[in-house]
């Protein structure tokens, strides 16, 4: 389509100069040139020889309409334009033709005066095409073309005939591109087109050495327009930004230049992916990380290298925007003394700094809820924990289930209100959360529409988040509960993982939180039970001591009758023994009591601990001769006076002497005292029969009891040992026992030396108290020693009394010179039992039930009397001799501290019994026997 230059004045026009041999470059570039490029053409080239034919051969090559400029033609894109040889050609800027006959000064220069027409007529639009030939003609009309803003292409050396008019420009460096003459027509029709120019040679050998690469970005990189861009030519860069850009490109890690004042941006493939691709185009001005403000800018523009930890930056990526963590080292670039670059590597830390957030969360979350005081307050601070970690968790509801109103009550929440929170929800619902259904197959639920599921929840603006997860809380001893967890908009696998691990420590927080609460109601109960015991001890201890002292003040008088006989003191001094010991055993009860309820009150004063240690010993002395046990004493007086009670020192020293003489048969019993740095040792060893490895832990338990240890006595009630540590610890000592079996018991007791001014009651002086505590003790072991070398089955008496003295016809009457067998482990009771039943049978004696059958299998009794107390115990010995062939028809007859015991016994007597009614039954046990004895032989003969 035709038209003027003038009507189109972005279009321009082109000019083709050529000179010798330059006619074939016209054709070439005209035939590159494409059809439709829509551009006047001007074509000027030095004639020699006939030239009438120029246009047309001109025309028929290349197809194209060709005609001589004629003065006053206008320049049109459908056709060449030819200047007349012999004339000098100029463009005016109406786009008409100047011809003019060529003079002497104008014959040299006529290509730069026509460069020169086209340069100030179209300025930008125009287009210089310098081709072969010789000479410089042309130079100086394309300088005013490129002075003009046009473009400048000169056809290079491989394909020119004769460079050196196009050498001419190349040289002056005003050529835009040196190109093969082949594609010089090709970028004259992308320049008519608006497509700028192509890279130049250097250009492109710079894009391939510095911009090579696999990349999606290099690739990009490789096809940008680098001359329109902050950055400049690739051919231009310096050293630095090459160096740089390659570093970039190439590296696996995320990394983004920033280059210039105006921050043009360079990025690599790591970095798009990380940090989320953009429409920004390679090389422009482009966002920066919001940690790269004007601070950290300064600094690095200073030459400064800054690095930032975890910082949270918002990235679009996946199809949204989601808050990411990352660590940038900043590093400046420099050239040449100056830093016009910025290059930041990115390491992303979203999943570290997301775990170590949840893990915090559920660290705060099983912290704050440890102590918490019951179920519902174990729930509600749950809920709190959850609502400081909003941006994991954005809302959370805690729920109770009663399944007897089939109903859930919101307990607690955070982050939703309204509609979302219902405080009261019927279960089984299709509105409202699927708690029923997440209880009943006790796994999580998730609810993707919350929005619709709750239709009403706009009333109260968009819900904080579309999804939920719903978490059933297992049953904690009748409580059931329910967790409702809002999702973030972006989530994944793991963080429903981390939710339901939120879900489990609650779970185990309400479990612990049930648990401690039957503890606590346990231990009040225990508590209320022990303060209940502890009173009724010291109640009944207080009411002994009346009809004690009622029983102990007549038989002391009774005893210092200097006419009394001899059998009635006998039994009197019993009496007097036994009464003692109940009034210490009530004493016992009611120190024990004291301590317990912490009303025991002790009187410290400063005290020889050796001195006072080997005269509560000396008190056992004549006990231990008796037992044939060596009782000795190392007490070496002590560097300084140890602040004590003596009165309760005497009471602990006074039970472990008494425990060692009554768990030692043979062997020693060593004492030692000793000092040690801050404070005086007290052991009390013993080669006695040791305490299990099982009862060791227990030993200072109140009322516990070694049933399987041998012992002289089996009488106690087991609040001794406790009561020992209790009085040791009220002086700010301590106590350890050691033991093997058969090897023996070491007892140790440190008590802190010199002054205790923090203690009550104390006295500066020492006074002078009784041991009678020690002494009872000492008096209860030594009846433990057998008299008479009682230590076989042969029979013992207390008093030589001959039989039928105490005149009483029961015995008399009762088959006398039967045999009985006594098993009794208490000596003054196996004592008074030999006494009362030697006067009518013939008795014999053993200490426990496990001598029975021996002592049965020797002397065939006719009745055996045991307690059934002694070891084994009564069922176990009945079992025994019923076993024996030869004992089966032996009576048996079991004393007892329970009227309703049944041990499988021919009878039992109760405790405490009349000497007259034990005589009469088993007399009547031994009658009973020979009838049926008799009845047996008679119905053998019989037969």
């Amino acid at each position: 389509m035709g038209g003027s230059a003038a009507d189109r004045p972005l279009a321009g026009v082109v000019v083709l100069v050529a000179s010798a041999g330059g006619f074939d470059a016209i054709i070439r570039v005209l035939l590159g040139l494409p059809a439709d490029a829509g551009v006047p053409v001007v074509v000027a080239q030095h004639l020699s020889g006939p030239h009438e034919k120029f246009v047309g051969v001109l025309s028929r090559r290349v197809g194209r309409v060709c005609a001589w400029a004629e003065d006053g033609d206008v320049v049109a894109d459908d056709r060449v334009t030819a200047c007349p040889p012999g004339s000098v050609l100029e463009v005016l800027p109406d786009g008409t033709c100047s011809v003019r006959p060529l003079d002497g000064a104008a014959g040299h220069h006529r290509f730069d005066v026509l460069l020169s027409s086209v340069a100030e007529s179209f300025g930008a639009g125009a287009v210089a095409a310098v081709l072969s030939g010789m000479g410089s003609d042309g130079t100086a009309g394309a300088r005013a073309v490129r002075a003009a803003g046009g473009v400048v292409l000169v056809q290079d050396e491989d394909t020119a005939e004769h460079f050196s008019m196009p050498g001419s420009v190349v040289d002056a460096g005003v050529a835009d591109r040196v190109l093969p003459v082949d594609e010089i027509g090709a970028v004259i029709g992308n320049l008519a087109g608006g497509f700028g120019l192509p890279p130049s040679r250097a250009e492109l050998d710079a894009v391939r050495t510095v911009l090579a690469g696999a990349g999606e970005v290099a690739r990009l990189a490789r096809g940008t327009d680098w001359e329109a861009t902050p950055f400049g030519a690739v051919s231009g860069w310096p050293p630095a930004l090459r160096t740089t850009v390659r570093l970039v490109l190439g590296s696996p890690l995320a990394m983004c230049l920033w280059w210039g004042p105006d921050r043009a941006r360079l990025p690599n493939d790591a970095y798009r992916a990380l940090m989320g691709a953009d429409d920004t185009g390679l090389g422009q001005p482009g966002d920066v990380p919001d940690v790269l403000d004007e601070d950290v800018e300064r600094r690095v523009r200073a030459g400064e290298s800054v690095e930032v930890r975890e910082v949270r930056q918002p990235v679009t990526r996946g199809g949204g925007t989601e808050d990411a963590s990352f660590d940038l080292a900043v590093v400046p670039v420099e050239d040449a003394g100056t830093v016009p670059g910025i290059l930041a590597t990115v390491v992303e830390r979203t999943a570290e700094v997301l775990a170590d957030r949840r893990l915090r969360a559920l660290h705060e979350l099983t912290e704050r809820t440890a102590d918490a005081d019951g179920w519902h307050e174990t729930f509600e601070r749950a809920i709190g924990v959850l609502a400081g970690h909003a941006e994991d968790v954005p809302f959370a509801l805690g729920y109770r289930i009663d399944h007897v109103g089939a109903v859930a009550r919101l307990v607690a929440g955070t982050g939703a209100a309204g509609v979302l929170a219902p405080p009261r929800m019927p279960l089984g619902e299709r509105w409202g959360w699927p708690l029923a259904h997440a209880e009943s197959t006790g796994e999580p639920v998730l609810v993707e529409d919350v929005g619709a599921r709750f239709a009403d929840a706009g009333r109260d603006g968009d819900p904080p988040c579309r999804r939920a997860l719903v978490l059933p809380l297992p049953h904690t001893d009748g409580e059931a509960g329910a967790l409702v967890l809002g999702l973030p908009p972006r989530h994944d696998a793991r963080h429903e993982e981390f939710l339901r691990l939120v879900g489990a420590a609650v779970a185990l927080r309400l479990g612990e939180a049930r648990t401690r609460e039957k503890d606590r109601e346990r231990a009040e109960r225990l508590a209320a039970l022990e303060r209940a015991r502890t009173s009724f001890f010291a109640d009944v201890s207080h009411e002994f001591r009346t009809p004690l002292t009622l029983v102990l003040a007549p038989v002391e008088d009774g005893l210092a009758r200097p006419d009394l006989p001899d059998d009635l003191r006998a039994d009197l001094e019993l009496a007097r023994r036994h009464a003692r010991r109940l009034l210490r055993l009530v004493g016992t009860l009611l120190d024990s009591a004291h301590v317990r309820a912490g009303r025991l009150r002790a009187r410290f004063e400063p005290a020889d601990l050796a001195a006072l240690t080997a005269e509560i010993v000396a008190v056992f002395r004549e006990a231990a001769d008796r037992g044939g046990v060596a009782l000795r004493v190392d007490a070496a007086p002590l560097p300084a006076p140890v602040w004590l009670d003596p009165q309760l020192w005497e009471r602990i020293l006074a039970h472990l002497l008494s425990n060692a003489l009554k768990h030692t048969f043979e062997g020693a019993i060593d004492v030692r005292v000793r000092a040690l740095p801050h404070h005086a040792e007290v052991q009390v060893a013993d080669t006695g029969v040791g305490i299990p490895r099982t009862d060791l832990p227990l030993v200072f338990q109140r009322f516990h009891r070694v049933a399987t240890t041998a012992a002289r006595s089996h009488d106690g009630a087991g609040i001794g040992l406790s009561l020992t540590e209790e009085l040791v610890r009220r002086h700010r000592g301590r106590i350890r026992v050691r033991s093997e079996e058969k090897v023996g018991t070491t007892v140790t007791v440190w008590l802190p030396m010199g002054s205790r001014p923090e203690m009550e009651h104390t006295v500066e002086e020492r006074s002078d108290h009784p041991l009678d505590v020690a002494e009872a003790l000492a008096e209860e072991a030594a009846a433990w020693a057998p008299v008479d070398g009682d230590r076989t089955l042969h029979d013992v008496t207390l008093l030589d009394e001959p039989p039928g003295a105490a005149g009483d016809p029961v015995r008399s009457s009762r088959v006398p010179g039967a045999r009985v067998l006594v098993a009794e482990d208490h000596p003054d009771l196996r004592r008074y039992l030999h006494r009362l039943l030697a006067a009518t049978w013939d008795v014999r004696t053993v200490e426990g039930a496990a001598e029975v059958l021996e002592a049965a299998r020797e002397h065939r009794p006719d009745v055996v009397l045991a307690d059934v107390t002694a070891p084994p115990d009564g069922p176990a010995l009945v079992r025994r001799l019923r076993a024996d062939p030869q004992l089966r028809a032996t009576p048996i007859v079991l004393l007892t501290t329970d009227p309703s015991a049944d041990a499988g016994a021919d009878d039992h007597l109760v405790t405490p019994f009349s000497g007259r009614e034990l005589v009469a039954r088993l007399g009547a046990q031994i009658e009973l026997a020979r009838l049926r004895h008799r009845g047996a032989e008679g119905a053998g003969g019989a037969r």
